[in-house]
């Protein structure tokens, strides 16, 4: 095996709803292809079982779609062996819990001060062991291919979390970065650095003479840098990121459209605001206390959310509100079907688009304030390399195209830019030289 065929560490884009790896070897980054597949990306869903078996990706939605269903009742469970003694939080007499549980959204948990984990079967599962199930997911990928056991990782962050406490911002990413950290630790590397993502978007591109903004609109964050190459040596000038990403679009068309069209709005608001995404469903899915509200409050709406997430609705019916505003980026309107809960609803792109103008005025704002904090005018940028699946959206193709013009706009690969960048840092720690990109 000759040098260039040794890695030198890999690069992990952990993201919101789908994760990625890339290797770094010598003279070239490769972003691996994942499960078989000629996918790049992981879905980033978790799936835990109380035997102890743990899964990511789509092998984490099939084995659940397999095994989701399967229940034990308190009276026969284990971990209640005389029918009362037991450490687990959701025991109830004559109650019963899941045998399995699928996650989706544990990036949006990093941040948050307050939220330590989650605990089923009398297990406490943190944030960080959480993700460490995809980390290590990928990590086991990418050693089969290289045949290296790799300890050298540079995983990816966002410029702001998401689930960040406002009030608390700096407490809050640093402690997202603990937990990150711990997590690759836990998936089994030994030395673990960390670049924001807009910033890894830039390094990964050809060299440049010039000032470049690199745009990632992602699942969970909108993040913006600012890199300044004109006097050789690229430097970032400026960095700005936003709390607003894809899901937090998913959860607007929720509000605005498809909850009322299901007559939902009816629920007491703060039901109806968990609701509103995947991310924040999982937490009343994992709340023994929900099935006893929803029988107080009554009436087809709480049947509705009863089928929901009780009756392996959630993952398809989220991800058909996901695939409504996708669809939006094509066509002027689409039909929004659910036939499990009775869901038939146009939607336009015109009400969509309406609806989340205050969210994409902030994210407007926010590629201004890289600008600025660079010092620099918007005249002065050459380039803006925009990637991340949320940056099809028209309106905010528009916006963007209304402050640096259309020709100055360059769409990069909407899942493996970020990666890719990620990978030429891991060259740039850990290789002998520099390597001309």
């Amino acid at each position: 095996m000759t040098p260039s065929d040794r890695p030198l560490g890999y690069g992990i884009d952990f993201g919101t709803s789908n994760s990625s790896v890339s290797i770094a070897y010598a003279d070239r980054v490769e972003v691996l292809t994942l499960g078989g597949s000629a996918s790049r990306t992981l879905p980033s869903f978790v799936y835990l079982h109380r035997a102890g078996r743990r899964a990511a990706g789509n092998e984490a939605v099939r084995t659940f779609l397999v095994s989701g269903h399967e229940k034990t009742d308190c009276w026969n469970c284990p971990l209640a062996p005389y029918g009362w003694d037991t450490d687990c939080r959701q025991y109830r007499k004559g109650g019963g819990c899941n045998d399995a549980r699928l996650l989706s959204g544990v990036k949006h948990e990093l941040a948050k001060l307050g939220f330590a984990g989650t605990n089923s079967w009398a297990t406490d599962f943190n944030v960080g062991a959480l993700v460490s199930v995809v980390l290590g997911r990928l990590k086991n990928e990418a050693d089969e291919t290289t045949g290296h056991s790799v300890g050298s990782v540079v995983l990816g962050h966002p410029v702001v979390f998401a689930g960040a406490d406002p009030q608390n911002r700096a407490a809050s990413d640093a402690e997202a970065l603990r937990r990150l950290g711990q997590a690759a630790v836990e998936a089994g590397f030994s030395e673990v650095a960390f670049l924001p993502e807009p910033t890894a978007a830039v390094i990964g591109e050809h060299a440049h003479r010039g000032v470049e903004i690199a745009v990632d609109f992602g699942g969970g964050t909108f993040d913006v840098a600012v890199l300044d190459s004109r006097d050789g040596e690229p430097r970032v000038a400026g960095i700005a990121g936003i709390a607003i990403g894809g899901e937090t679009l998913d959860g607007i068309l929720f509000e605005t459209v498809v909850g009322p069209a299901l007559g939902l709005d009816v629920l007491p608001s703060w039901l109806f605001n968990e609701l509103r995404t995947a991310s924040s469903v999982r937490l009343l899915m994992a709340d023994p206390g929900i099935p006893a509200i929803l029988a107080r409050i009554g009436g087809g709406a709480a049947d509705l959310v009863q089928a929901l997430l009780y009756g392996g609705h959630a993952y398809e019916f989220y991800r058909a509100v996901e695939a409504a505003k996708i669809a939006l980026s094509d066509a002027t309107a689409t039909d929004l079907e659910f036939a499990a809960l009775g869901l038939h609803v146009e939607v336009r792109r015109s009400t969509f688009e309406s609806m989340i103008r205050p969210e994409l005025d902030l994210i407007a704002a926010t590629v201004k304030r890289a600008v600025a904090e660079a010092g620099m005018q918007q005249s002065e940028v050459d380039r803006v390399l925009v990637t991340g699946g949320s940056a099809y959206i028209p309106a905010f193709c528009k916006d963007l195209a209304a402050v640096f013009s259309e020709e100055r706009i360059e769409q990069r690969d909407a899942f493996t830019a970020v990666v890719h960048g990620l990978g030429v840092r891991a060259q740039q720690l850990w290789g002998p030289v520099a390597v001309s990109r």
